[in-house]
């Protein structure tokens, strides 16, 4: 018993030290793997170790082993069991605030099973030679259209995962994962192979040029690896590897797999924190890869929900992350671009993240308000009044496309992407309003100029970039349904030269289809709807004055597309003041100057039209049959109703006829249903 004179003081209990010495001493956040995260990249790997937990007395272990709280804590393990996300609003938060010593158990030991296939999906891995080859192919031909992986971190990773290789065991988790990434860079980077490496990298395929095959056989090897070990514990590794998986399935014609892929990369990305503002990827360089790798996931669940016509998978209200630096990783100290200096190579991705945002409005745009669609029409364009001289919609600065790699490629990346938003927010009254008629043919050739001039900025290795294919057939379609229903809508000038760049993309898909065979499939429905299209023209203008029309008009339906994308044809004529007319190809109800809209039928009030742009015969015939290079059967099923029918946006859906299975998704199909409000 102590003396009055000298009470005895209550020992400050401290908290255990759980980081590794190195994090410690940083005062970083450390993710407790051997070697951890941090000291990985910083090539720091043999000074990361964990001190041992101090002696405790033995009256103290006794004392506590009576806790009932204590004896079964909240390990890490148990957590991950329960399913808690890291950082949230929950249980296991509350937890990690209490005083208790427990720490988190060590991650249990795979599994044989696991780790013996684990084994095997590594030996796919080609030899390090052509490894470099193509990771050298896929950071100088392919990463530069979404920059969702960081040279230097993944440079990093690779020497450490070859120095780990030895034992052909999993490692720490980051680098476990790791080879899942390396597989699925080798996959795209296969996919764009330019023709000068055919010859080194078909060693790999016993000599021949069938790098198709093996790209598809190191992607699914990837997706079996991010499947089986670890899959409980996602790292940036792991949501990487599915967005590219994403992206890798798009440039295969794949697009429903790919949203469902994309759908998985979100769901790791948000059980990894990139969606908030604080996660723990630890230095600044990392955590800035992260934000990007999210820019990215957000851009396409927009650009796919209003394109696509699927719901949206990213909730707003659940994301704090700011926006990335617009900077140069690859520089330190990091240093954000300022609004006189040149683009970086990540720019145009934080423009298209702007205008992603957008599209937030567009979902709750009223239905027939037409004062709200012109606001959300002038918010875009003032937005795109701020981009650099580099990138502008309009009189582009090009002093700085020799300097900068595929700055001029962007540009007309971005120019798509803002005209495809604006054809976005007028598609609802296509049939209803004969400005947003105007407007949807007008933006939509800019979409296919744009794509003009990315066809002829890229090599036949970018063919397979999924914008150069779907940015070109699907305006296409909507300027088609357009000039096939209400031709008498446009002026003679504007017919003329959609009618042109009609022709141009239906001859650039059938290049490109030389490689990709949806786009084979996509030119083949591009020239029925071309010759539906110039019929019609042609029956308005038997039917006008003859001073009315264009001395530019089109050639008539025999003109090649050669001829046309050749440039042969001058279309600089004026617009001519040809009258609106109520004349309309067949297939209209009668009786339609009961109701009219600006002088014209209102098409909401007439129900459905039946406009007739393809037959179920003649889609049959494009998309049904076999594919020898495939050597399977591409018949994409019977379809009920008429497929060139304009359906109701929830018939558009999928409610009425569709496709019942196929590679290709049935996706030119569902885009021949155009819908209106």
């Amino acid at each position: 018993m102590s003396s009055p004179d000298h009470p005895t003081k209550k020992r400050k209990r401290q908290r255990p030290i759980i980081s590794c010495t190195e994090c410690h001493r940083r005062k970083q956040k450390c993710d407790r793997q051997q070697p951890c995260g941090n000291c990985t990249l910083r090539s720091a790997s043999h000074l990361c170790h964990y001190e041992s937990k101090s002696t405790e007395k033995e009256g103290e272990s006794a004392e506590r082993s009576k806790s009932p709280v204590e004896t079964t804590p909240l390990t890490a393990d148990t957590s991950d069991g329960f399913g808690y996300l890291n950082g949230g609003n929950t249980a296991a938060e509350v937890l990690e605030k209490l005083d208790l010593d427990a720490l988190p158990s060590p991650l249990s030991a795979p599994e044989s099973s696991e780790t013996s296939n684990y084994t095997r999906l590594l030996s796919l891995i080609p030899p390090r030679p052509y490894t470099s080859l193509l990771i050298r192919n896929f950071f100088t031909e392919c990463n530069w259209l979404y920059g969702s992986v960081q040279i230097r971190s993944f440079e990093s990773l690779l020497e450490s995962f070859y120095e780990s290789t030895a034992s052909l065991s999993p490692g720490p988790q980051q680098l476990s994962q790791f080879p899942a990434l390396l597989l699925q860079v080798c996959a795209i980077s296969l996919q764009m192979l330019p023709r000068e490496h055919f010859r080194q990298i078909s060693q790999l395929c016993l000599g021949k040029d069938d790098f198709g095959m093996l790209s598809t056989r190191y992607s699914n090897a990837a997706v079996e690896m991010a499947q089986g070990l670890g899959r409980h514990k996602s790292t940036l590794p792991r949501v990487q590897t599915w967005f590219l998986r994403a992206s890798w399935l798009k440039s295969e014609g794949r697009a429903i797999e790919s949203w469902h892929a994309l759908g998985q990369a979100i769901r790791e990305a948000q059980e990894v924190g990139l969606h908030k503002a604080t996660t723990v990827l630890g230095d600044q360089i990392r955590a800035e890869e992260g934000k990007r790798v999210w820019v990215n996931l957000y851009t396409w669940d927009r650009f796919m929900s209003i394109i696509l016509g699927r719901p949206t998978l990213i909730n707003d209200r659940h994301c704090t992350v700011p926006p990335p630096l617009d900077c140069d990783l690859t520089v330190s100290p990091l240093v954000p671009r300022s609004p006189l200096d040149p683009p970086t190579s990540f720019t145009e991705r934080l423009l298209d993240y702007e205008l992603a945002h957008i599209i937030n409005s567009i979902d709750e745009l009223p239905t027939n308000d037409i004062a709200a669609l012109e606001r959300l029409h002038s918010k875009l364009e003032a937005l795109s009044d701020l981009y650099p001289p580099a990138l502008a919609i309009l009189n582009r600065d090009t002093k700085h496309d020799d300097k900068i790699p595929f700055l001029a490629i962007q540009a007309e990346l971005l120019k798509g992407s803002y005209h495809c938003l604006v054809v976005g927010i007028h598609r609802p009254f296509v049939f209803t309003r004969a400005k947003s008629r105007r407007i949807i043919v007008e933006s939509g050739t800019e979409v296919l100029r744009s794509q003009e001039r990315l066809f002829d900025g890229t090599r036949e290795h970018h063919h397979t970039i999924y914008t150069l294919n779907f940015f070109t057939f699907d305006p296409a379609v909507l300027i088609a349904a357009v000039l096939i229903t209400s031709p008498s809508s446009l002026d003679s000038h504007t017919i003329d030269t959609a009618l042109l760049h009609l022709h141009r993309a239906q001859e650039r898909l059938s290049i490109i289809g030389r490689r990709v065979k949806l786009s084979e499939k996509g030119a083949a429905v591009l020239k029925l709807l071309i010759k539906k299209t110039e019929s019609s023209i042609a029956q308005l203008r038997s039917t006008s004055p003859p001073a009315t029309v264009s001395t530019a008009s089109a050639s008539p339906a025999s003109t090649t597309g050669s001829t046309y994308y050749s440039g042969a044809s001058s279309h600089e004529s004026p617009a001519s003041s040809i009258s609106m007319m109520d004349t309309f190809p067949s297939g209209f109800s009668a009786g339609c100057d009961s109701t009219s809209i600006n002088g014209f039928p209102d098409f909401a009030a007439l129900g459905p039209i039946n406009t007739g742009i393809l037959s179920t015969r003649e889609l049959d015939d494009i998309l049904g049959g076999e594919i020898p290079e495939f050597g399977m059967d591409f018949n994409f099923g019977s379809m009920e109703g008429n497929m060139g029918g304009i359906m109701e946006e929830g018939v558009a859906r999928g409610e009425q006829g569709g496709n019942t299975g196929g590679p290709f998704d049935g996706f030119w199909q569902n885009l021949l249903y155009v819908p209106y409000a």
